[in-house]
């Protein structure tokens, strides 16, 4: 089975390229119907048996655009022939018809997304064997490029990992190179999850996985962590782990454990602290995920910080990679001017391709009154869910100014974030250019709108074509978020600081705990906020530290603002089944 992390990587718009069948190849009709094939890895070959008795061997198009490179030749104009692993023999798929979640993606993609126009010209065809490569080669170039978009074969992992509840060991990583070796260095590890249970914990190294070193791959002249070493930072089986730990100068073995992952929750408000310097309360708050099923959690916390008399908020997004859009909502909506909040204002703007901003915008003007909310556009502060949340004007701390800590590892939802409360308030960024996500998603399903927005009618599908949808579905971008006033960033397409600053000032054996005053974007705002200069980050004149590469992880490179509060009924949905016919 595809797992969830492979989902994410930078993938170039692919050509592939099915051979014609040459005269002295084509089958001859006389020897029967094909009984079976199979794949020869050696000599890249299919091996066809046919009904009348006898074999005959056909040679493979070998693609090497994909990992791992596939296997296939066009038999005739009915009939494909594929391998998923060129360099594996064995049973090979004979495909005859179009694949059904193949035709699912050109469907569902067509349909919602936001460059649909892109997609029309592009319907599957026999050779389309494989829908996850299918997919990722009809993307639209920006798209394909920033790796936005995904597929999986696992809805209930997707679904799991968007509320902090998926299979994994509880950490996060970032990846750096030391001469020849390479490093995972644990930014934090989530409590009581089982890299804590191992006592891992921020700034621990890990250097060999199972015994072996984690390896890097070459890919548009950048450096990336590699599947294989993916796999085990990342998968869903024991794994022992040699750590590391910074002693001066050198970086010298630590401990050797074996860790398991399971599916423990992962609070995302990971830290929390007052900080009293003079007449001044600084509530800090550091949030690692926008997991809408954690928003009691902010709730408890500014509650917390209002009855402490809390007079500025430092929010710190560092390595926030985004989540759904209801969180981000109710953040803000503890945060806003509480005047803003109580009047319900706009908060942000769903911009969706041609025809869902047509279709939204027609069913708005035509519903009642009672069911406009269900079209509309716009999003707005102050509306939660009243069933599972409590009401965010009941912590909010009505600031006129917040400040935010956000770097290249802040994406999708704490932009928004930051970028949607600037019409409100004044919005203090702190760190660096933030990762540039200023899409929205959704998840698409085949058939189940209890797990994603359908794309077929379910009474209409075949038991088989259920069966093989059922564990699919699609993360395509929707839609372009906007401000109030329907502004975006997608040019320069990233948030710029009002004072940079690096982490450690670019060193990683300057970095602190979480929470420590010392923490130079932490400092900073301690310092913007009290004037005391104490706490102002002083660039060392020497440094003692090594000389790093920054290695690119593909897995975290960006997730996209998930629209969680779609509205739209079944017959809504039946709607859009006509208009496509």
């Amino acid at each position: 089975m595809k797992r969830l992390f492979l989902i994410f990587p930078l993938i170039a718009t692919l050509m592939f390229v099915v051979s014609s069948c040459d005269s002295k190849d084509t089958p001859d009709t006389s020897l029967g119907d094909v009984v079976s094939v199979t794949y020869d890895a050696t000599n890249q070959s299919f091996i066809v048996k046919y009904s009348k008795g006898s074999e005959k061997s056909y040679p493979a198009v070998i693609d090497n655009t994909v990992d791992p490179p596939t296997a296939g030749y066009a038999l005739d104009n009915k009939t494909y022939l594929y391998a998923a692993d060129a360099t594996v023999s064995g049973d090979a798929t004979i495909s005859q018809d179009v694949n059904v979640v193949s035709q699912f993606v050109y469907d569902g993609m067509s349909t919602y997304y936001y460059w649909a126009d892109h997609i029309t010209s592009k319907e599957p065809k026999l050779t389309d064997v494989d829908p996850e490569n299918y997919f990722y080669k009809i993307l639209y170039s920006t798209d394909a490029q920033k790796g936005w978009s995904w597929i999986t074969d696992d809805v209930n992992g997707l679904l799991a990992g968007f509320e902090g509840k998926s299979l994994s060991f509880g950490y996060d990583l970032s990846f750096t190179m030391i001469g020849n070796d390479v490093f995972a260095i644990i930014k934090y590890v989530h409590p009581n999850t089982p890299a804590a249970r191992a006592g891992l914990q921020r700034l621990d190294w890990i250097g060999e996985l199972n015994g072996q070193p984690i390896t890097t791959v070459q890919r548009d002249g950048n450096v990336y962590i590699s599947d294989q070493s993916i796999d085990l930072l990342y998968g869903n089986n024991t794994v022992t782990f040699s750590t590391y730990k910074i002693s001066g100068n050198q970086i010298v073995a630590d401990k050797v454990v074996a860790i398991t992952p399971d599916e423990s929750g992962k609070d995302p408000v990971l830290y929390d602290n007052i900080y009293t310097i003079g007449d001044k309360k600084i509530g800090y708050l550091f949030y690692t995920n926008y997991y809408d099923n954690f928003n009691y959690r902010l709730y408890e916390v500014f509650s917390q910080f209002k009855q402490s008399g809390v007079t500025d908020l430092v929010l710190d997004l560092r390595y926030n990679t985004g989540g759904s859009v209801s969180s981000a909502i109710y953040l803000a909506s503890l945060i806003a001017p509480k005047a803003i909040v109580e009047d319900k204002s706009p908060f942000v703007v769903m911009d969706y391709n041609d025809l869902w901003n047509s279709l939204f915008d027609q069913w708005y003007k035509e519903a009642k009154p009672a069911d406009k909310y269900k079209y509309d556009r716009k999003d707005y502060l102050g509306v939660y869910n009243s069933v599972k949340d409590k009401n965010p004007l009941e912590a909010n701390l009505d600031l006129s100014k917040v400040y935010i800590i956000a770097t290249s590892g802040s994406y999708s939802a704490s932009e928004l974030t930051l970028f949607c409360l600037e019409p409100y308030m004044d919005v203090v960024h702190i760190g660096g250019n933030t990762g540039g996500k200023y899409t929205a998603s959704w998840t698409v399903h085949g058939y189940d709108d209890e797990l994603g927005m359908p794309v077929y009618d379910e009474t209409k599908l075949s038991s088989s074509e259920k069966t093989q949808l059922k564990n699919w579905a699609m993360q395509p971008i929707v839609a372009m978020y906007a401000d109030k006033d329907s502004k975006n960033f997608s040019n320069p397409g990233y948030l710029a600081p009002d004072h940079k600053l690096n982490e450690g000032f670019g060193y990683i054996d300057y970095w602190t705990p979480i929470g420590d005053p010392k923490d130079v974007l932490l400092g900073q705002a301690l310092y913007l906020i009290s004037g005391d200069a104490s706490y102002l980050p002083v660039q060392p004149r020497s440094t003692r530290s090594m000389q790093t590469k920054d290695i690119m992880d593909s897995r975290n490179m960006a997730k996209p603002v998930i629209i969680d509060n779609v509205k739209l009924t079944a017959d809504d949905f039946q709607k859009i089944r006509e208009l496509r016919k």
